[in-house]
């Protein structure tokens, strides 16, 4: 984990090291395009559409978005689960339809549109930006940085750490690592002077504001190391990188 003088850069993960924080963004296309673009960080989902739910409630003003993480290693501690909600706060308008909702490598990405029912159509982009809210019950938006990273608001059942670290037989290891957006042809796995480095790197994809970095430790060695390195397999599936560290 990286932590600096003013703590973590991205209290959504302590992995990250740049592009935009927090477990989601949102954004309004424009007054001309009733449309709304959200992004949300969804750790070990996979494509599948049956991993996913997202639902429109009757008053068309909360969207409702169920997944699910299975177990792909028989060392994940256990399954996640996530259960989350965003609300139109406007008066303005309602939710007309929820298009092209597609999980790539941890990560939900779907367009919101919306219908006016008031006269006078869309408000303007300032006022939108603040309108489609995670954790809307919240009377602030979250601290972006600090000291302690945050669980995700979403999260109803399963490990909440974006990290997990377990000792297997043979002095073999475990580790599991949260890196939302990171494919398997973007992550970097190194051993440098008893450690073994993993640094990831998240594209911009369809309307992401940026694209984003990582960057971890994910495991200190013993003084062996420094005369037979480890010999380390890993893999990334639906924005996780798990690695086996074996005994050289």
């Amino acid at each position: 984990m990286l932590m600096g003088a003013e703590g973590f850069y991205a209290l959504n993960n302590p992995f990250q090291t740049n592009g935009p924080k927090w477990f989601c963004e949102k954004k309004w296309l424009g007054i001309e395009v009733p449309d709304m673009y959200l992004r949300l960080d969804l750790p070990g989902v996979g494509p599948d559409p049956d991993d996913v739910d997202v639902s429109v409630v009757d008053s068309k003003r909360v969207l409702i978005i169920k997944a699910l993480a299975p177990c792909l290693n028989i060392n994940d501690s256990s399954p996640r689960s996530y259960e989350t909600y965003f609300r139109l706060d406007c008066h303005c308008c309602e939710i007309s339809s929820v298009d092209n909702p597609q999980v790539t490598h941890g990560v939900l990405r779907l367009l919101v549109s919306t219908t006016p029912i008031n006269i006078g159509g869309s408000p303007d982009d300032d006022i939108h930006s603040r309108l489609l809210r995670l954790d809307p019950d919240a009377d602030q938006e979250p601290e972006l940085s600090g000291q302690i990273v945050e669980p995700h608001p979403g999260l109803s059942e399963g490990p909440a750490s974006a990290y997990e670290y377990k000792q297997l037989l043979g002095d073999s290891v475990y580790v599991r690592l949260d890196m939302p957006g990171v494919s398997d042809v973007d992550i970097n796995v190194d051993t440098v002077n008893k450690r073994v480095d993993v640094v990831g790197e998240a594209p911009t994809v369809s309307h992401d504001s940026g694209g984003r970095s990582y960057s971890a430790v994910a495991a200190h060695l013993g003084l062996g190391a420094l005369i037979t390195p480890p010999r380390v397999e890993h893999n990334v599936e639906n924005g996780v990188v798990r690695l086996f560290i074996h005994p050289g």
